[in-house]
């Protein structure tokens, strides 16, 4: 279990968080959502042990972070925004050099190449990884040591919607395997990926943790918006999506803008629609209710947390 309790913290004399709290269970995933700049990087930083707390608390299965930095960070793994991996080493090279960091034998390197489907390119150097392979091997890394929780910083960034997929089930499967799993984005429409699993999402702005409940929840409170899908056969997505009886228009570039009366319930359907005829789905995203109208939806004044 993660524990955060009443963390502040910043660089300088400014908090750049204030006062958060929230804990993650076993088997569970709970996801920091907010803009960019609103402190979840920051936040990751204090519960992986890499910045120091002006004030607060973190427990890893109630061993303090402050108190017992080696036993406590020997039970997590952090894959911070970006891959952090070396570009110019070989996918075996680059999880046996962190091996060695954690004095782990190479067993555990081959190990977690099958597990991630990473045999094919075991000897490939990963700048020459497509994005969602190199998603693969830094995951790969941060569970090198076998940690108890797991830390992702922005995990989806960058990847289609396949690889966001595929990225899902992996972390799907920690949650199975009893691990702890927290992370961040700040698109609302990456959370639609873990409805019906076991998780809770709480929403960071300006520093402050606004909002906290579970996903089903949260998802069920969006309706009546504008989504933005960008597909590589936007006129066919049109009229399959029109045949549907949607309210759907040509958007910039290759996008299509769509309007849903109920997120939750739609959205997989429309993108489930679109995959089965043929439509490759590279993006989905609310295209008139950014984070900020969000915050808004969902805390009434944009305060105060729902349980």
């Amino acid at each position: 279990m993660l524990t955060v309790e009443g963390i502040s913290a910043g660089y300088g004399e400014r908090d750049v968080i204030r006062d958060l709290s929230f804990s993650v269970k076993e088997n569970e995933v709970y996801v920091l959502l907010g803009a960019n700049g609103s402190g979840k990087t920051t936040t990751f930083r204090v519960v992986t042990g890499v910045l120091p707390p002006s004030k607060g608390r973190v427990l890893v299965n109630e061993v303090d972070l402050w108190l017992e930095p080696g036993s406590a960070k020997r039970k997590i793994g952090y894959l911070p925004e970006g891959e952090r991996i070396y570009p110019d080493l070989s996918v075996y090279r680059n999880l046996l050099f962190f091996a060695k960091v954690y004095d782990i034998n190479g067993g555990r390197v081959d190990e977690l190449i099958k597990e991630f489907g990473l045999e094919r390119y075991r000897n490939v150097n990963a700048g020459n990884l497509s994005r969602g392979f190199r998603k693969r091997l830094a995951l790969a890394r941060a569970l090198l040591h076998d940690p108890e929780v797991l830390v992702l910083d922005e995990p989806f960034s960058n990847l289609d919607v396949p690889g966001v997929l595929s990225l899902r089930d992996k972390i799907l499967e920690m949650i199975r395997m009893g691990k702890v799993v927290l992370f961040s984005t700040h698109i609302f429409t990456e959370l639609q990926h873990f409805e019906g699993v076991k998780c809770r999402v709480g929403i960071i702005n300006d520093g402050e943790l606004v909002v906290e409940d579970k996903l089903d929840n949260l998802l069920s409170r969006v309706s009546n918006i504008e989504i933005g899908i960008t597909t590589d056969k936007p006129e066919l997505a049109i009229n399959l999506l029109k045949n549907l009886g949607y309210e759907v228009r040509r958007d910039e570039g290759s996008g299509i803008a769509v309007r849903v009366s109920n997120y939750n319930a739609e959205v997989p359907g429309i993108i489930k629609t679109l995959v089965a005829e043929g439509v490759n789905v590279y993006q989905v995203k609310p295209k008139e209710t950014p984070l900020e109208s969000i915050f808004v939806k969902v805390s009434g004044e944009g305060r105060g947390l729902s349980k």
